[in-house]
């Protein structure tokens, strides 16, 4: 079965101080929007917060569970600098996205990666988006 999506690291405010939140992480994020800017090429949604973002894709060849856990792995080293964040930033957290023609799909949690996303302090959104398709036992 296909899927594809994301899991992301996020922080959403009305002002974000971009070049702090990339120094105190020493990660670059994968986006920046600020609020009033078009979420994507074509579209006429417009940001309603300024977005900082971080994402790890899922993929064929990066599944979601291995995805999260790439997340987690570059995120933890900075779990003191991620607590702060959280009191200076209205939201922040982890998104994961899962697309899929099926409903067919989920994901599986450790307890390793449990651990790192309470010592993060950080809760986690799971979005599963399909199309609602049904794959047949043969």
């Amino acid at each position: 079965m296909k899927m594809n999506g994301s899991c992301s690291f996020i922080i959403r405010n009305e002002a974000i101080d971009f070049d702090d939140i990339t120094g105190r992480l020493a990660i670059r994020p994968t986006s920046i929007l600020k609020k009033g800017q078009a979420i994507r090429k074509e579209a006429v949604t417009q940001a309603p917060f300024d977005i900082w973002r971080y994402e790890v894709i899922i993929s064929e060849e990066v599944e979601p569970e291995e995805a999260l856990q790439l997340l987690l792995n570059d995120l933890t080293p900075n779990f003191k600098e991620i607590n702060e964040l959280t009191g200076l930033y209205k939201d922040v957290g982890i998104d994961c996205y899962l697309r899929s023609d099926y409903g067919q799909m989920g994901l599986q949690l450790t307890t390793e990666m449990m651990k790192k996303i309470s010592i993060l302090g950080l809760g986690l959104n799971i979005h599963i988006l399909s199309f609602g398709g049904v794959e047949e036992d043969d």
